[in-house]
């Protein structure tokens, strides 16, 4: 099982933190999805808002409950919404899910499946990646040589294949004994990787490409806060609400 032990490497998400003291933690239920008129801007959006983000109907007890909360107006409390759901146990046992089938193409062990859920209600999936990433399972798969380690890397990270001064530069760091984790933390929070998931944010949500301002700005947002802070500004940005204004939209 892959566990963290000691201390998180990256500070508690403050926002998760916010939603929760507003009372804007997760609602989760087993009751019937919503099957009901959607007759609002309100109503879509919520409707639209758990499609988006836990890919399934909210329930009638959740739709009144967040519809009161996206009537009390603005991008700020749909922006508070969103961090609920997004730090809420289901959206951040979809995240380890998605983690584990990316990075070690497998699902995760049940104990570490719990462990890491509730790790993700508090603290960045920063961590999680990086644990796995760094961890022996990966390595052995990557090729159990440091350089075919870090070859994996910027594949996986950055999606391209290495320059030759920087295949050279990480692996003489691992050689040399620095940890995985320092090394793992060094690609994702480069200015490479951040401008990627940034620009990955901008298409899953908006549907387009970010402009080099937003691509600055949202590398800034995912390096302070998490990309699922960065992931829940977009969501609740008036450029995603004011589609719902239309009223042909249908779940």
């Amino acid at each position: 099982m892959i566990r963290r032990v000691n201390r998180p490497l990256f500070r508690p998400a403050v926002a998760a933190i916010v939603a929760c003291l507003f009372g804007l933690t997760a609602v989760v239920t087993t009751a019937d999805a919503y099957t009901g008129p959607v007759e609002s801007a309100n109503a879509r959006y919520v409707v639209a808002t758990y499609q988006q983000l836990l890919g399934r109907d909210p329930d009638d007890a959740s739709l009144d409950f967040y519809l009161g909360k996206v009537a009390a107006g603005g991008d700020t409390s749909r922006q508070m919404i969103a961090e609920a759901l997004l730090y809420g146990p289901e959206a951040s046992a979809r995240e380890v899910d998605r983690a584990y089938r990316k990075i070690l193409e497998r699902p995760a062990e049940p104990g570490g499946r719990i462990y890491w859920t509730n790790h993700l209600q508090v603290y960045d999936v920063l961590d999680l990646r990086v644990l796995l990433f760094s961890s022996d399972e990966y390595f052995r798969r990557a090729g159990d040589t440091n350089q075919d380690w870090v070859r994996a890397l910027y594949l996986d990270i950055l999606g391209r294949n290495p320059e030759t001064a920087g295949l050279r530069y990480w692996t003489a760091e691992a050689d040399r004994g620095t940890e995985r984790a320092l090394i793992v933390a060094g690609f994702y929070l480069g200015r490479e990787s951040l401008g990627r998931r940034t620009d990955d944010y901008y298409r899953l949500v908006l549907q387009r490409p970010a402009s080099a301002v937003e691509r600055a700005a949202g590398a800034s947002v995912i390096a302070a806060e998490g990309e699922r802070s960065l992931y829940a500004r977009l969501w609740a940005s008036d450029e995603v609400f004011e589609q719902f204004f239309d009223a042909v939209w249908s779940p």
